[in-house]
């Protein structure tokens, strides 16, 4: 599977749906800046566009990674069942 590519997570939280392999996780120490801060920032860098994700649950917008996946399904990346291929 090459970075970029859609395919069906098998199991877990997120099984049955559509992803995208090869994001690239990371997080950074800055200022806590409340109550349940801690200081680091998560997040992940998109395999089709390189930008960079927030993916962390506890922060106060989530993980966005699905949403983001799901914005460059509807723009410039359609998931591959819309296309009627299923793998």
């Amino acid at each position: 599977m090459t970075s970029g590519e859609w395919y069906v997570v098998p199991g877990g939280e997120h099984a049955g749906q559509w992803h995208m392999a090869g994001w690239r996780l990371s997080a950074h120490l800055g200022v806590p800046s409340g109550s349940r801060d801690d200081g680091w920032l998560a997040f992940g860098c998109c395999p089709r566009c390189h930008a960079m994700v927030l993916n962390d649950d506890r922060g106060p917008y989530g993980d966005l990674t699905w949403a983001h996946e799901q914005w460059h399904a509807r723009t410039d990346y359609p998931i591959p069942e819309t296309a009627g291929t299923r793998p």
